[in-house]
Formats: C-alpha cells, sequence, structure tokens
C-alpha cells in the first residue's frame, strides 16, 4: 500500500493572503472520521468557500485516491456537492480510509477518515500459564472472524478471586499479538478470576472468565 494512504487527511487552511485568513478553511467535508459498520451507508458532503470562486459541480471526490464517478454526486447548492457511498466495505487500514474533496485542477481541498469495520466479538480460547510460579502468561484469540478492520484494543484483565481489585496486565507481547504477562505481585494458594475485555470505536465484547490458581498451572 502506497504511503500516501498510510495517514488521514486534515483539513487544510489557504496561505495565500488576501482571499481567506489562515485560520479559515477553504473547505470542509462532513461528516469528520465518521466510524460505520461493513454494508452501511454514508452521505459526505464538501462545502467550499464562496471567496474561492469555485461552483460546487466542478468538484470531484476520490476514496483512497480512486476518483469516484459523478453518478454518485449531488449539487446542494453553488458551495455544496455531496457524495453517497451504498454498501460500504471495510476500510483496507486500521488508520482510516481517505475520502477526500478536490478542485477542478485535482487539488486537494478538504478530506475525512472513514473508519468501516465491525465491533469486536468475544474473545475465545483463553489459556494461562507459569513458569515455576514466577509470572502467568495468557493468550487468547479473537471471536468470530477474528480482525475486526478498524482497531481493536485487548486487555487482558484479573483480580484475585475474592477480595483483589481489578488490575490490567501490563506486559504485552510484542511478539505474539494476543498474549501478555503478568510478572509482579503474584500470590500462590489463591485463585484468580482472569478475562479478556475486547474494544474499538463500534463496541466492545468480554471473554469468559477462567478461575485457576497458579500452582495448577505452572510448566
Amino acid at each position: 500500500m502506497k504511503a500516501a494512504l498510510e495517514f488521514c487527511l486534515v483539513l487544510l487552511t489557504l496561505h495565500s493572503p488576501g482571499v481567506l485568513s489562515l485560520s479559515t478553511h477553504v473547505a470542509i467535508v462532513y461528516p469528520q472520521d465518521p466510524v460505520l459498520r461493513m454494508g452501511s451507508n454514508l452521505t459526505a458532503s464538501c462545502w467550499i468557500h464562496p471567496d474561492l470562486g469555485l461552483h460546487a459541480n466542478s468538484l470531484f471526490w476520490t476514496l483512497n485516491g480512486q476518483q469516484l464517478p459523478g453518478s454518485l454526486y449531488k449539487v446542494l447548492s453553488p458551495t455544496n456537492l455531496s457524495l453517497t457511498l451504498v454498501g460500504l466495505n471495510a476500510s483496507r487500514q486500521t488508520s482510516g480510509d481517505n475520502l477526500v474533496c478536490h478542485n477542478h485542477k485535482g487539488h486537494i481541498l478538504a478530506g475525512s477518515c472513514l473508519y468501516v469495520g465491525m465491533p469486536p466479538e468475544k474473545p475465545v480460547n483463553l489459556t494461562c500459564w507459569s513458569r515455576n510460579t514466577k509470572d502467568l502468561t495468557c493468550s487468547w484469540a479473537p471471536g468470530g472472524r477474528g480482525e475486526t478492520n478498524i482497531s481493536t484494543q485487548y486487555r487482558l484483565k484479573y483480580k484475585l478471586r475474592w477480595y483483589g481489585t481489578e488490575k490490567e496486565c501490563e506486559d504485552y507481547s510484542h511478539t505474539q499479538p494476543y498474549s501478555c504477562s503478568i510478572t509482579q505481585d503474584l500470590h500462590l494458594f489463591t485463585p484468580y478470576e482472569i478475562w479478556v475485555e475486547a474494544s474499538n470505536r463500534l463496541g466492545r465484547a468480554t471473554s469468559d472468565i477462567i478461575i485457576l490458581d497458579i500452582l495448577d498451572v505452572g510448566e
């Protein structure tokens, strides 16, 4: 994937004195950075400042650098061009897909990021083991189809079963994407409750809670 698509565009400002002040937007795409479920429809608008001397019917849209057909456009006013996308596919990158409004010469006027995916499903296959009772390492798998196509965070939570306070594992593996090791303040002869929480901008899900004693899961 081209490097140009690895980040989302922000609103641009005009840097030509005498046309608009530096703090004034040349154009605005609305909505900004929407988060949508796969299969959703989206209507976006590109509003341009009247002082630009452009008409909305001279503008065009691109998605990740590919020009979108004019049949998807609707001129709402001389300064407002809308676009309707139907049945959105999953984002091609977790940093968001670039929806951009251009003038007739191809110059970028404004942009927005589209985050299209699914809420996480319940994490599964939570398993833990210990090496000589000095640590407790747990691994799990995303639920359902796995990846949600938008950034999803997984947090391993734990507490002593009867009187402990909830804590989060801090030593997440850099080589195993769904693994974390608890290395401090381990208690023997007291069972732990352990679970995984998954969350993204569309929702959250929690795994089943497992109950274990470190002495029972030693290698």
